[in-house]
């Protein structure tokens, strides 16, 4: 299987064995800058712990980014890497998914009825490099964890039926839920499915047996899934408090391009379902019902299974229900290798009893054969497909028809030579079959989800070295920038406004959008703003630029401390986002003021307004795409996104100095996507000078000192504070803050910071983060634990009373 995967890397020439990138989409972008941070934090170099994370949207929880992207133990593994080479210890991570994922289910296979061990290779390496694995979880690692998951399950039923590995069976449950709750859901669907097939199709077997095995089975589930409560719990809470997406529309899919994703050399990246799993694999689930050896009920319940877990791929409700009710906006077929799974046990059942026969064979190749028909016409199926899959087929079916012929003719004798033979040609078949087909779907993806992030090269070990030598946290904050990936805070280290989760709070997004920030990914993605004011209200003391050739430099700032202090928390609820900098900065240090506009039969519109010569021009347009400059000066690029407002959102841009004559010109270009004038409070101007008097002060009376440790932070006050101590970290569910000897409680929310009252006595501040569910999950697990170590030592007490 190994073999398969990294064969089509050294033919395409992706990383690691060619210059072209593997980090399509999200890869790049939000999963490979997280196992990042989770080397810093296995190193120790993190600012922050498990529990939270300080480098990230200017300080986040970090536990239930770890439950949805780096809750496998496998993902432990990139701490034995380099971190220069994160890259290359993602893609083994990847390679040794899909290794265990075929070796799980051979040992499922031969778990499942005794059978031709070659075989459950064979099957096993078809469904750890199928359709779903290439063209979904290979480019989303956790994901794999689930495609682990689903044949061990299944292998947790077939304990349950056979009424052993009690243990064992809570354990498999809990360690796949861990590691990624998302698939774990979709493959304990589809093991519910499974565990009702095999109830009704296993032989010689009471029925009262078989309600204890449901029992079992039931009881095994729920006490895995509550032993990971302390994880599952805050991903959960977090996931309601975070940003939403816009629901997706499911629209199923024609028939031929649903079939035609059975069939070699497909491609379909995220518009169906890749339910690939080589030809030989396929051919033998078609024979199933046509095998003579199979029992009638077997054939009955199997045909029934596959088709209806086929039907569920094509139906909204049962879509839905796959991905818990939420639809999703990108590949909208996540539960695919489900089906695949199902597809190689079926394969199983018919070679398990006994191989196929002519009449069989003959059948199964002519559905495979109207399949075909049937997919001719989709536009998914690439060149060659058709040679391909008729030389595949014709080769397996002579394969297994020479083997039934030579067991006729050898009766009574065993002779291994012709087993041999057959595995050594079908192992050909698959291993240059399934190669095939992963180069093209990786081509497909490259050419669908356009340009991937670059692995880890010389420039970034430059940009990761600068942000090294310049920061001092917690005395201030150093800002890596958004150019990278809105991750770039992780992965090249400082502590900015960029962060690309499917868990970024509701809340902070709104925060920083009201700031004048920008975002992408539906508001999960937050950008940096290059912003004087909002460098000082988050403690911003030095921001690397890069020039023209990415080379970084870095330019330092006069910044306030992390904790400053406000006589009085006035309104935070702003006009505009130049208002609401100040608001939170405690001193008006722009002008906003009225302007004029036209809009031309192009488009274009121009904005003219007075502002004090030698101050700085600002312009905020969130949710529109276009450019904008003074009159005559240089270009800024409000967004580049064809659909703004709904996958992003600008940031605020300067446009430059005021000219001496106090006029404001703006030009803005909107494309291809023409708005109207915009609305008051569009234009800020700021005075410098009042700016830098207002840090001073914020200086003279802020914190002294500041310690931040993994998910804590104190600070020591000047005698006789009094007011409110703002502490520049978003304030989102889980602090608890107390002022000197006071009982820790929930702080207030000061224009979406955090805000802790001080009385004039207190010389420190200390707030502390606990992510919501933590506590609730812990005593859940606590007591699942104490029920599966009850059961299991009262099996053993059983056990031991019935041998004497």
């Amino acid at each position: 299987m190994a073999a398969v995967f990294t064969a089509s890397g050294i033919i395409r020439g992706t990383y690691p064995f060619g210059s072209l990138s593997r980090s399509t989409n999200d890869l790049g972008t939000q999963y490979i800058p997280f196992y990042a941070h989770l080397w810093d934090v296995l190193h120790g170099n993190a600012q922050g712990d498990l529990l939270f994370n300080w480098q990230s949207a200017f300080g986040v929880g970090f536990l239930a980014d770890i439950g949805v992207d780096l809750g496998s133990p496998l993902s432990l593994l990139v701490g034995l890497f380099p971190r220069d080479h994160i890259d290359l210890a993602v893609y083994v991570l990847t390679v040794l998914k899909l290794s265990l994922a075929a070796a799980a289910m051979a040992v499922l296979l031969l778990r499942i009825k005794p059978g031709p061990r070659w075989m459950a290779a064979m099957l096993g390496l078809s469904y750890g490099v199928c359709g779903w694995a290439i063209d979904d979880g290979a480019y989303v690692p956790m994901w794999l964890d689930g495609l682990i998951a689903l044949p061990m399950f299944f292998l947790v039923a077939e304990w349950s039926l056979r009424r052993t590995n009690r243990l064992l069976s809570v354990l498999v449950v809990a360690v796949f839920w861990l590691s990624n709750f998302y698939t774990a859901y979709m493959a304990t669907i589809a093991c519910g499915v499974y565990f009702i097939a095999r109830l009704l199709t296993i032989e010689d077997v009471g029925w009262t047996l078989r309600l204890r095995a449901a029992v079992r089975h039931g009881v095994s589930f729920l006490l895995g899934i509550a032993l990971v409560a302390p994880i599952l719990l805050p991903v959960i809470t977090a996931n309601d408090a975070a940003t939403p997406s816009p629901p997706g529309v499911f629209h199923a899919s024609r028939l031929d391009l649903f079939l035609s994703r059975l069939l070699p050399l497909s491609e379909g990246v995220g518009r169906t379902a890749s339910l690939y799993v080589g030809t030989v694999a396929l051919l033998l689930a078609l024979t199933m019902p046509f095998n003579r050896y199979v029992p009638w009920k077997s054939k009955v319940v199997w045909t029934v299974t596959t088709v209806g877990l086929a039907l569920s791929f094509r139906w909204a409700p049962t879509q839905k229900f796959w991905h818990g009710f939420d639809t999703p906006n990108g590949s909208q077929y996540r539960e695919a290798f489900v089906l695949c799974g199902v597809i190689v046990v079926v394969a199983w059942i018919a070679v398990s009893h006994r191989l196929p026969g002519p009449i069989a064979l003959l059948c199964g190749g002519a559905l495979l054969a109207v399949i075909a028909v049937l997919a001719h016409g989709s536009p998914l199926l690439t060149r060659h497909w058709l040679s391909l899959l008729i030389g595949s087929g014709v080769v397996t079916l002579v394969v297994f028809g020479a083997i039934w012929t030579l067991r006729r003719i050898m009766t009574g004798r065993r002779v291994k030579w012709p087993v041999a033979a057959a595995f050594a040609v079908l192992l050909v078949v698959v291993a240059a079959e399934t190669t095939w087909s992963a180069v093209v779907t990786d081509q497909a993806r490259s050419r669908i989800l356009g340009a991937s992030a670059p692995p880890w090269n010389e420039l970034q070990t430059a940009r990761y070295d600068a942000l090294r030598r310049a920061g001092d946290w917690p005395k201030y904050r150093t800002e890596p920038g958004t150019s990278g990936t809105p991750n770039d805070p992780i992965l090249l280290g400082g502590q900015g406004a960029g962060l690309y989760s499917s868990l970024l709070p509701s809340s902070l997004n709104k925060t920083l959008t009201g700031l004048g920030f920008g975002w992408s990914g539906y508001g999960r993605a937050s950008r940096t703003l290059d912003n004087p004011v909002t460098d000082a209200i988050f403690s911003v003391g030095a921001r690397m630029r890069l020039d023209h050739a990415g080379a970084p430099r870095i330019a330092r700032s006069e910044a306030p401390p992390l904790v400053t202090i406000r006589r009085r928390l006035g309104a935070t609820e702003a006009p505009n986002a130049f208002v609401a900098q100040e608001r939170l900065l405690g001193s008006q240090v722009y002008e906003v003021p009225d302007y004029k506009g036209t809009r031309f039969a192009t488009g274009d519109v121009k904005l003219v307004t007075r502002c004090t010569p030698g101050s700085s021009a600002y312009l905020y347009l969130p949710r529109v795409v276009g450019q904008a400059r003074l009159s005559g000066g240089k270009w800024h690029e409000l967004s580049s996104s064809r659909r703004p407002g709904i996958n992003t959102s600008s940031a605020m841009v300067g446009l430059g100095v005021v000219p001496k004559g106090g006029v404001v010109l703006i030009e803005i270009n909107f494309g291809d996507a023409p708005q109207g004038i915009p609305p008051r409070g569009a234009v800020g101007c700021l005075d410098q000078q009042a700016l830098s008097k207002a840090i001073r002060r914020l200086r003279s009376s802020g914190a002294t000192d500041v310690q931040a440790t993994g998910h804590s932070i104190r600070a020591t006050l000047r005698p006789g504070s009094t007011g409110y101590a703002v502490v520049a970290v978003p304030k989102v569910s889980g602090w608890m803050c107390s002022a000197g000897d006071e009982k820790a409680k929930t702080p207030r929310n000061y224009g979406g910071l955090i805000a802790v009252p001080l009385t004039g006595t207190a010389d420190r501040i200390e707030c502390s983060y606990v992510p919501p569910g933590l506590r609730r999950g812990l005593a859940i697990g606590a007591a699942a634990a104490a029920i599966t170590l009850g059961i299991v030592l009262f099996g053993a007490l059983r056990r031991r009373r019935a041998t004497k």
